[in-house]
């Protein structure tokens, strides 16, 4: 057996966004992602589900010493011919003991290669909204690790007033502890600091302070959720900059069920957006089924899966599209743009309502010997795997695919509280009968109004 390959990825600091294309293809083509705690569930609920997922590493190593190079698991999985992605949060070159690694791969004969990635310190100073250099406040920046009492500290605190910027990776626990330390090397109490957790994610958080004061708030906070650590006078200028928090659904995080043509405004707006599992289809198209449908005066598509596997059937029998001349529409604006994207312009629905149509779908769970009757026809079966990434608390679920919303709830208590955004006629009867004292919302603007009604309470 061939020997695989392994790819030290940098992840990011945490929005899916914000991942390198090679990245993304990556986790996409591996067989197995081997990850730390510290990647974002965004990043972990956009990888695929035909690709292993297996966790690796320590967060703040869990005060034990690591006396390996690349993790034992990550040789295994190379060794047994499979391409494996170690995927590290930030930059893999940035304290993220690289060398080790790759020397113990090179001891092991496995290929690798590295990745880089937005490391955390860009990613959390962006994202709060001041730069880790300015003309005339600061010149350079300083990356240091805050584990352990560092030379890197001296020597910034050495540098006096007119040094520039201070990075303290993975010191938050010992903050307290360093502030005074560099208060007694000669930096000036008032010095800005900048405590900042969950960087990019929805649940962003700057804790602003001065050397004096942030060991005392950073202990109030009570915050578990990963932190970095930024000093120097840029960090006065997060006020001016910030813009994350301008965006009308900053903070929110957003779980969708199906297909929705509107990501990019919730993005736009700021939201965090994770994506249910793609459902696993079964095929029951076959020449005599597309020959069957070649009959009908008009056909309606009922769901996004319908098209998809009709779009197989035609790919994989070398169907002529052309010998579908009738009239075809779609059940609902999701449907309509799987249609759209493949050339097709669907009927309007009140042209379609002229025709007595045919209406093809995938119901959740369907048998090939029970595929449809009268003026309905079932092209396959859809079945839902389930989250495999576990979510930090919704704030809205949006529904387009109610089976699958259906599939989620049970093993989801985060969605216990969410608002439901329903996008068709199913999903909003559905909602209505939830035990739920919040009713649906079907469209972006009632979600903005909801979002800032809330603001307005708080």
């Amino acid at each position: 057996m061939s020997v695989g390959k392994v790819f030290l990825v940098g992840a990011g600091p945490g929005d899916p966004d914000l991942l390198t294309r090679r990245a993304f293809d990556l986790m996409h083509r591996c067989d197995v992602v081997c990850y730390d705690k510290l990647v974002s569930p965004g990043i972990l609920a956009s990888i695929p589900d035909h690709v292993e997922l297996f966790e690796v590493g320590y967060r703040g190593y869990r005060h034990c010493h690591i006396d390996y190079g690349m993790h034992p698991e990550v040789i295994n999985f190379a060794r047994q011919g499979k391409q494996v992605l170690r995927l590290k949060a930030g930059d893999p070159c940035i304290f993220g003991r690289t060398t080790e690694e790759c020397r113990n791969l090179q001891e092991h004969g496995i290929d690798y290669e590295i990745v880089p990635g937005i490391t955390a310190a860009l990613g959390a100073a962006a994202y709060s909204g001041f730069p880790l250099t300015s003309a005339g406040i600061a010149s350079d920046v300083t990356f240091a690790s805050g584990h352990q009492g560092s030379k890197s500290l001296s020597s910034w605190a050495a540098l006096g007033q007119s040094s520039g910027t201070l990075v303290l990776y993975m010191g938050a626990k010992k903050l307290a502890q360093h502030a005074e330390r560099l208060i007694g090397q000669g930096r000036c109490p008032t010095t800005p600091v900048a405590h900042i957790s969950s960087a990019t994610c929805a649940s962003h958080t700057v804790t602003k302070g001065s050397l004096a004061t942030i060991g005392d708030q950073v202990l109030a906070l009570d915050n578990h959720a990963p932190a970095l650590v930024v000093m120097g006078n840029v960090v006065n200028l997060v006020d001016e900059l910030s813009w994350r928090q301008r965006m009308p659904l900053s903070g929110s995080r957003v779980l969708l069920c199906g297909h929705y043509s509107g990501l990019d405004k919730l993005k736009s707006s700021g939201a965090e957006i994770f994506k249910a599992p793609e459902p696993q289809l079964v095929s029951f198209v076959d020449q005599a089924l597309l020959t069957e449908l070649c009959q009908y005066s008009a056909l309606s598509f009922a769901d996004v899966a319908s098209v998809t596997l009709w779009w197989q059937g035609l790919l994989a029998h070398q169907w002529d599209i052309r010998r579908y001349s009738m009239p075809i529409s779609a059940e609902n604006p999701a449907v309509a743009q799987a249609l759209k994207h493949r050339g097709i312009v669907v009927e309007s629905s009140s042209d379609a309502g002229i025709y007595n149509r045919t209406v093809l779908s995938a119901p959740a769970g369907a048998k090939r010997n029970s595929c449809g009757h009268g003026m309905e026809r079932c092209l396959g079966s859809r079945h839902y795997p389930p989250m495999r990434v576990e979510l930090p608390q919704v704030d809205w679920l949006i529904v387009e695919d109610v089976a699958q919303a259906k599939s989620l709830l049970p093993q989801l208590p985060e969605l216990a509280n969410a608002v439901i955004i329903a996008l068709n006629d199913e999903a909003v009867e559905w909602a209505k009968s939830l035990p739920n004292e919040q009713l649906p919302i079907t469209t972006f603007e009632a979600m903005l109004e909801l979002k800032n009604e809330v603001l307005d309470v708080v």
